[in-house]
C-alpha cells in the first residue's frame, strides 16, 4: 500500500486517501468532478454540482467534508475519539451500524475490527507492508 496517512482514516474505518471524491476535489479535476456529480444525480436522485465534489477527510475542516453532517464523524468528534473503534460503545453503536447498512462499507467495518484487534500502530505496519495495487 505504501505510506499510510492517518489523516485519511475516517472514524468509520474508511481509508479515503484514494477516494474519487477527495482526489477529484484536491486535484481540481473538473472532468472527474462532473462525472461523479452526474453519477450522484442519476443514482442517488439528489442535486449535485461538480463544485460540490471535494472532501478533506473527516479530520479536515468540516465545511470541506463530503458529508459535513455525517452522523458517524460528528458522533466520534463529540465523544472525543478519532476512530469509532476507540469508543466505549463501539460494539453496540446504532449510528455506526446504520452507516454500514447504508452502502458497501464492509471493508471499513473490517478495518475497525482489525484496528481494535491489533491496535492502530500494528494496523499501519500491516497496511504499509502490503504490496501496492
Amino acid at each position: 500500500m505504501g505510506k499510510v496517512n492517518l489523516d485519511f482514516l475516517g472514524a468509520c474505518g474508511i481509508y479515503c486517501e484514494k477516494c474519487d471524491i477527495r482526489v477529484a476535489g484536491e486535484t481540481g479535476d473538473l472532468a472527474a468532478q462532473e462525472r461523479i456529480a452526474k453519477w450522484i444525480v442519476e443514482n442517488a436522485k439528489v442535486e449535485c454540482a461538480p463544485e460540490q465534489i471535494h472532501c478533506c477527510g473527516c479530520w479536515g475542516p468540516h465545511e470541506e467534508h463530503w458529508s459535513a453532517d455525517c452522523k458517524v464523524m460528528l458522533c466520534a468528534s463529540g465523544r472525543g475519539v478519532k476512530l469509532c473503534s476507540d469508543c466505549d460503545d463501539y460494539g453496540d453503536c446504532d449510528t455506526l451500524e446504520s452507516f454500514y447498512q447504508g452502502g458497501d462499507y464492509e471493508s471499513a467495518r473490517r478495518t475497525l475490527l482489525r484496528i481494535r484487534e491489533i491496535g492502530l500502530d500494528a494496523w499501519v505496519r500491516e497496511m504499509e507492508s502490503e504490496p501496492a495495487q
